[in-house]
């Protein structure tokens, strides 16, 4: 999604095991035009190492070309169980 128009995109990951946080961002080198609709941003997988259970939530923010901010809409917290 984010290599519309043949730029080039970025992706650099920061994972916070310890507090169970992933951080993501996504930038599109020298673009003047932005991405635009909807599509795949990023996956995560994750490997079940005990039974439990765990909210996964999903937020951010996005900024167009020019800085200035952009409405970002995601899906709602879902809770995955482990058995």
């Amino acid at each position: 999604f984010m290599r519309q128009g043949g730029v080039t995109a970025s992706f650099t990951p920061k994972i916070d095991a310890a507090a169970g946080r992933v951080d993501i961002a996504i930038a599109r080198a020298g673009d003047q035009i932005g991405a635009s609709g909807t599509g795949l941003l990023a996956a995560l997988l994750f490997d079940a190492v005990a039974p439990g259970g765990s909210i996964i939530t999903v937020a951010g923010v996005a900024n167009a070309p020019d800085g200035s901010a952009v409405q970002v809409a995601f899906a709602p917290p879902v809770t995955v169980t482990v058995r």
